[in-house]
C-alpha cells in the first residue's frame, strides 16, 4: 500500500512538471478579401486536394512538416469560401447567379513563401470558363501570423482573378 501511494504521488507530481511544458495551439483564419466583385456570384463545389488540413503545411526543401501548434480554425475550403464571400456585392437580383467552384491543389508554405494553386471554374448558363490560378507571396518572417498575412495576399489575388473573369461574362437579360 505504501508503494502504491508513493507511485501515485510520483505520477501526480510528474504530471504537474510535464504539464508546465504544455504549449497552447494558436488558431488562425483567413481575412475577408478587401475587394468587391462587380456582380454577385454564388460559391460552391470547393474541393481541397492540397493535403492541407487544419495544421499548417510547410515544405522545407524535400521535407513536408505539419505544424502542431499553428492551426487554421477549419480546413482551407470553408475558409476560402468565407474570405471570398466578402467580395460579393449586396445587390439583390432575381437573375441566375454565376457559380464559382475551386479545386485547391496547393495551400501552404514553401521556402518562406505562401503558395496557393487551384483550378477555378466559373459557370453561367451552361457555359464554363476554367483557368489555373497560381500565386505565391514572400512571408515577412517565420512567425505564424506573418505566414497567415502572406496567405491572405494570395487569397486576395485569387479574388482579383475571379473578378477579372466575372467582368467578361455577359449580363443576364
Amino acid at each position: 500500500m505504501k508503494y502504491l501511494s508513493l507511485a501515485l504521488v510520483s505520477l501526480l507530481l510528474g504530471g504537474c512538471f510535464l504539464s508546465s511544458n504544455y504549449k497552447h495551439a494558436e488558431e488562425f483564419d483567413l481575412s475577408p478579401v478587401s475587394i468587391r466583385f462587380s456582380r454577385p456570384v454564388s460559391f460552391g463545389g470547393f474541393t481541397n486536394l492540397s493535403g492541407s488540413d487544419r495544421r499548417f503545411l510547410v515544405r522545407d526543401g524535400v521535407r513536408t512538416i505539419r505544424m502542431e501548434y499553428s492551426r487554421w480554425i477549419t480546413t482551407p475550403d470553408p475558409m476560402l469560401i468565407r474570405a471570398l464571400s466578402a467580395a460579393i456585392p449586396d445587390t439583390v437580383t432575381d437573375q441566375p447567379l454565376p457559380r464559382c467552384g475551386v479545386t485547391l491543389y496547393r495551400f501552404g508554405w514553401q521556402d518562406d513563401y505562401a503558395q496557393l494553386a487551384a483550378t477555378v471554374v466559373l459557370t453561367q448558363n451552361k457555359k464554363s470558363c476554367r483557368w489555373t490560378f497560381q500565386t505565391r507571396e514572400k512571408c515577412a518572417g517565420k512567425s505564424s501570423s506573418e505566414r497567415v498575412a502572406a496567405m491572405d495576399q494570395c487569397v486576395l489575388r485569387l479574388a482579383a482573378s475571379i473578378e477579372a473573369q466575372l467582368v467578361k461574362l455577359p449580363e443576364q437579360k
